[in-house]
């Protein structure tokens, strides 16, 4: 009896990994996030006025949503720190882990990879300071806020706790969606930019 039942767990689950192995990247992507692929038993109960995804999505055509978002990695390379009206620059360079949410169209491209095309950014972080002077000998701030981009350009804006003044800083983001596509969030209603040509192929399960 014992036997039986190890064998029908070990079946069991060699049986899910291989059907996980046998989901396509971009089908984990979509299945993850609610969409119902054409033909499938699944059926949405939702009304059309609820759906977040068209009926049927096509490849190579581009998508728009409400937002787009990921965690991310700030970087600021400089801090321009306000304390009694005085404005203290300083060659801070910070580290830290925040979300950002943003603008933009993606693209489902036949080989499983999604195409993002952002544009303007913004989002809320806390960065620790780890190099003050460039000497890496103490922690130099501890700082929360928010930031606010365009492409590579970040401007942050927050309070920095440990030196306790208002602080700015210039840098750049590292994006966990650039890193990985599971890690790009897609927020609100999702429509197409344009009609989607006759040519393109619709995405399926299969």
């Amino acid at each position: 009896m014992k036997h039986i039942l190890l064998f029908t767990i070990v079946f069991f689950t060699i049986s899910i990994a291989k059907g996980q192995e046998d989901e396509s990247p971009l089908m984990q992507f979509l299945s993850r996030r609610g969409y119902v692929f054409p033909g499938s038993t699944h059926k949405s109960i939702l009304s059309d006025s609820l759906k977040q995804w068209p009926d049927t999505l096509f490849y190579n055509t581009p998508y728009k949503s409400t937002l787009l978002g990921s965690m991310t990695i700030p970087i600021s390379f400089s801090n321009i720190e306000i304390s009694k009206g005085n404005y203290l620059v300083s060659p801070t360079v910070s580290l830290g882990i925040g979300y950002t949410w943003f603008w933009g169209d993606f693209i489902f491209n036949e080989n499983d990879k999604i195409t993002v095309d952002p544009t303007a950014f913004f989002g809320l972080i806390a960065n620790a300071g780890l190099e003050n002077n460039f000497s890496f000998n103490k922690l130099a701030g501890f700082f929360t806020g928010g930031f606010i981009g365009v492409g590579s350009f970040t401007l942050f804006g927050g309070y920095d706790i440990i030196g306790k003044s208002p602080s700015l800083g210039l840098g750049g983001r590292i994006d966990f969606f650039t890193i990985s596509q599971k890690f790009l969030h897609v927020l609100g209603k999702v429509h197409e930019i344009r009609k989607h040509k006759k040519i393109a192929l619709p995405i399926t399960s299969e």
